[in-house]
């Protein structure tokens, strides 16, 4: 599980460092690759993280538990908020997921108990009828006043344009992509120790992934798609030259053509289902890697930097806000990746946990602890303040 955090986090960290586009207007390779799937990956992991934390396959829910939960998801949401204020700042264009992240934590709190088949359809529904909300809402909800990230100063001064931003408007709609915490949650729920449940997840992933890449492809390409999207949502650039950013770049969504594309972070259904069934094909082929002695020894590095994703990703956007390297997107790839890998081996090896997830789960400990009642003096081996094995 770590390995697989570590390396949508490096994802992650290429997509920031290289940009969507190159000079040329082509698609930069890590666009092509991580745009999009890195932070589906994310997502997907924290549904994962959710049933691992209140019992794997036999669910143990209980006040405490959904009070450490909700704890979690204010710290993680209140660390985006700063970092929103250090993005502007900047005038970053990174996106910071994290508030996104806390929402989606706080509305997975009634989907704890489901089985994981309900889990899976409830994912796939909302993969498919999660982007026809959002269209549908984008109208009917209020842009939020401020351009960029969200910040702390955002909550008293916009608080409904907030919602909307979280809900509908952002990168990261959870009305959308709370299809791959459910989904995450279904994967908990099974016994991901069995190389069946891996291999099924490899296999089923990279079915659901081909196969709607190959749909929005054959619409895009052989049923008029690209040229009806193009007129829709991207005339202000000429037909020859719009082909790539018709379809690598997300549309602004004012048309029902944008619900066809397949671009990283459109939030059509095409998307969704790709970049869901991507993030379960690498959870099932990490899963098969780790199974041996050789595969878990190549991916060491990247499962300490993903046993503290909060901490790297954190670090990584005040790195990118000091606007160091930021002319040489290759330099600046290699610093964050080889940074936070070195930091990551070495304060796992002489701390353990990393220093933000640390303060998040005793805060979410003294939370458990509050709502059990004072006289609960100790902790099942399920709860979420307690270390989880990777």
């Amino acid at each position: 599980m770590d390995a697989a955090r570590g390396l949508a986090l490096i994802g992650m960290f290429s997509v920031h460092a290289y940009g969507a586009f190159a000079a040329d207007g082509s698609p930069t390779p890590a666009w092509m690759f991580a745009g999009g799937r890195s932070a589906a990956t994310f997502a997907l992991l924290a549904g994962v993280g959710l049933a691992f934390t209140t019992g794997g396959r036999r669910p143990v829910v209980d006040r405490g538990t959904r009070a450490a939960i909700a704890t979690r998801a204010l710290l993680v949401g209140l660390a985006g908020l700063l970092l929103g204020l250090a993005s502007r700042t900047a005038g970053l264009d990174v996106d910071v997921i994290l508030v996104f992240y806390a929402l989606l934590f706080l509305c997975a709190l009634p989907l704890l108990r489901l089985h994981p088949r309900t889990l899976i359809g409830l994912a796939l529904f909302l993969a498919v009828a999660g982007p026809v909300l959002v269209h549908l809402l984008r109208d009917v909800l209020p842009m939020p006043s401020y351009d960029g990230d969200p910040t702390p100063a955002d909550l008293f001064t916009d608080p409904l344009g907030l919602l909307s931003d979280l809900l509908v408007h952002g990168n990261y709609p959870v009305l959308a992509w709370t299809a791959y915490v459910c989904a995450g949650l279904a994967a908990g729920r099974l016994d991901l120790r069995s190389r069946r449940v891996a291999g099924r997840l490899l296999a089923g992933g990279l079915a659901l992934a081909a196969g709607t890449w190959l749909a929005a492809t054959l619409l895009l390409r052989w049923f008029g798609g690209l040229w009806h999207l193009w007129r829709a949502e991207f005339t202000d650039t000429p037909w020859p030259e719009a082909r790539n950013e018709v379809l690598w770049d997300a549309p602004d969504g004012a048309t029902w053509w944008s619900l066809i594309s397949r671009a990283p972070h459109s939030t059509s259904p095409f998307d969704m289902l790709h970049t869901l069934g991507s993030a379960a094909a690498l959870l099932g082929a990490v899963l098969l890697l780790t199974r041996h002695a050789p595969g878990r020894t190549a991916l060491a590095p990247l499962a300490a930097a993903g046993s503290m994703p909060l901490t790297l990703y954190c670090a990584h956007v005040l790195f990118l806000a000091t606007g160091a390297l930021e002319d040489s997107p290759d330099l600046l790839c290699a610093a964050l990746v080889a940074g936070a890998l070195l930091f990551a081996m070495c304060w796992r090896r002489t701390a353990g946990r990393g220093p933000l997830e640390a303060l998040v789960a005793a805060a979410a400990g003294r939370a458990r602890r509050a709502a059990l009642g004072r006289d609960a003096t100790s902790l099942s081996p399920t709860e979420p303040d307690k270390p989880q094995s990777a």
